[in-house]
């Protein structure tokens, strides 16, 4: 549709007929005496599918009203002055003005209020429902009762009524409004109370004690108190709605706040900046859900408008609505691609992650690295999505190029352990744990790694042997002896890294028990290889069994020192071994003394 402020240029004609309206009106009704202080009234064609029916209402409405309200009380527009208007303005008479370029219209006029409505075919006859407006201030609104009837006449008669009622305010509104502005608030709130007495259903005189009220920065509750009244009457007051959204937001009461403004919007759902503070208010409360239908709309109410994509794709992730954020934002970045910032990137890979969709997180963030190569946030999450692939040796190559280029970058040392020991290489996890202790990373967070795979190694070890002592081959303790010798590295590193007590003292017992098993294996083996013994001749010397028996010896010396750490974890345990140990080291020693002689 037209705007009024583009066809105001054509302003010769509209100007010309703007001053001479007061005169054609005269000439019109030369019997009757026109107020040049009277307010000035414009009645815009009613609305309706029925452009004949919008005409004929409209003009038997202000017909009715110029001849109803007298002319030193009130100016109304005749139809054949608003005719020649609003089409040397480029509109047709026949269709209703919107709600902008009727106000626009009504200021061009100097007219002081305006009326705008609809008109309907009933069953009996016809409805209007209308409203008067201030042309100060389009929020300024008085509805109107419904008018019926089964004649326009009629239907204009009980129309034109309720226009008197609704203007016997018009005085206690206007004044209110001064002793508003004069710092007179309780003179004008009192004057407020008297315009609702005269008309009980009006909504202007209240407007203006809300308006008195929230510049005063009143209590919230005499706020919302002022406002609720006005909703009764006028659901969709705007600022009825944005002032009690305020307060209650002033109140504390923010599920309340979001009500009024969802309300708010429900009355101009294409006005983005109202998208964006409903939505954001709706975000901040945590109620993304409800947001997402009204962004929704929105977006589609203002095809390709990026600023409602941006904030839609940001409402969308936070109610984890994954499907629809990670769609919005991919044609998003479509139309600006300005927009695909480390933000984006960010976000769009932690809601394909969200959504297991993984691989299309790992192409999103390597599109990111292309675009941002030294932000380490970026390469963080490319590492990541790559180790959730299965591309283990690509996420270790993506975390080392954050090490070059943050080489305190912390956790990263400890995600590259992690990977390798997913590829079950625990030499390269070890050095990259020592790397991370030698780097000042968390000691706990290291040591208690270690300790993790140490406990799973120490599980294997126990196994091991346990078979070792039922099949008593030499296979079975070689193995009992490799496989608990695995555990001690690592539990070692861990007790020597640890800050907490418990843990420390896990990491001494898992010590205590690996190395016993490596020690009672040991002799076990021994004794199986040394040579048997020569009736009356010394035995000879047995390198094997010198060898097991030295280690022996060790592992045993370790387990003693160590045991009594393990009387929290597994006091049991802990009883038997230190009933044992004392007997395994005095035959580990006797056998060192034999065998290595």
């Amino acid at each position: 549709m037209k705007s009024w402020l583009g066809l105001a240029r054509s302003m010769v004609a509209t100007t010309v007929l703007a001053v001479s309206v007061a005169p054609v009106a005269l000439l019109a009704q030369p019997t009757r005496t026109v107020n040049p202080n009277a307010p000035r009234l414009v009645v815009g064609t009613l609305r309706s599918n029925d452009k004949k029916l919008s005409v004929n209402a409209s003009e038997e409405l202000r017909s009715r009203l110029s001849a109803d309200i007298p002319f030193r009380l009130l100016t109304v527009l005749s139809s054949s002055d608003y005719k020649q208007v609003v089409e040397q303005s480029g509109y047709p008479y026949d269709e209703a003005l919107s709600s902008g370029d009727l106000a626009s219209l009504a200021k061009l006029l100097r007219t002081d209020e305006f009326m705008e409505g609809t008109v309907e075919k009933t069953a009996t006859g016809w409805v209007v429902n209308a409203q008067l407006v201030l042309t100060r201030d389009l929020t300024l609104t008085q509805p109107l009762p419904p008018a019926d009837g089964d004649k326009l006449s009629r239907v204009a008669s009980v129309l034109s009524k309720n226009v008197q009622d609704a203007r016997k305010q018009m005085d206690f509104e206007k004044k209110c409004i001064m002793q508003g502005r004069e710092g007179k608030p309780n003179d004008a709130i009192a004057t407020a109370r008297l315009g609702v007495a005269a008309y009980p259903q009006a909504t202007l005189v209240r407007l203006c004690e809300l308006q008195v009220r929230v510049g005063n920065k009143q209590a919230p509750d005499s706020i919302i108190n002022i406002a609720t009244e006005i909703l009764k009457i006028d659901p969709k007051s705007k600022v009825a709605l944005t002032s009690a959204a305020q307060a209650y937001k002033d109140k504390g009461d923010q599920d309340r706040s979001t009500a009024m403004l969802v309300q708010l919007l429900a009355t101009d759902p294409t006005n983005t900046r109202l998208v964006d503070d409903v939505v954001n208010a709706l975000a901040a409360s945590g109620k993304s859900d409800m947001a997402k239908p009204i962004i929704a709309q929105a977006i589609k109410d203002n095809p390709g408008d990026v600023r409602l994509m941006k904030l839609g794709f940001l409402i969308y992730l936070a109610a984890k609505d994954s499907k629809n954020g990670t769609a919005l934002g991919e044609e998003m970045v479509k139309i600006d691609t300005s927009l695909a910032d480390t933000t984006y990137f960010s976000k769009m890979i932690g809601a394909y992650d969200g959504d297991s969709a993984f691989a299309k997180g790992a192409e999103l963030a390597a599109r990111g690295v292309a675009k941002f190569p030294t932000n380490i946030a970026i390469l963080s999450a490319l590492g990541s999505e790559q180790r959730k692939t299965g591309q283990l040796q690509q996420a270790i190559a993506t975390f080392r190029k954050i090490l070059a280029i943050e080489p305190k970058a912390p956790n990263i040392r400890m995600v590259i352990a992690r990977a390798y020991d997913e590829m079950l290489q625990p030499d390269s996890t070890l050095v990259v744990l020592r790397e991370a202790k030698a780097a000042g990373e968390d000691a706990q967070a290291v040591g208690g790694y270690a300790l993790t795979i140490g406990n799973r190694l120490f599980k294997d070890g126990q196994t091991a042997f346990s078979k070792a002592q039922t099949g008593k081959s030499v296979d079975d303790y070689k193995n009992a002896i490799d496989v608990n010798g695995k555990v001690l590295p690592w539990v070692i590193f861990a007790d020597s890294t640890l800050t907490a007590a418990d843990s420390k003292n896990t990491a001494g017992f898992l010590m205590a028990v690996s190395s016993f098993n490596i020690a009672l294996s040991a002799v076990q083996w021994a004794q199986m290889e040394a040579p048997k013994q020569v009736a009356g001749k010394p035995m000879p010397p047995a390198p094997k069994s010198c060898e097991l028996a030295k280690v022996a010896q060790d592992k045993i010396m370790i387990s003693q020192m160590n045991v009594a750490r393990g009387g929290k974890v597994s006091p049991q345990a802990v009883g038997q071994l230190m009933g044992v140990i004392p007997q395994i080291m005095s035959g580990a020693d006797q056998m060192v003394k034999v065998y290595c002689h």
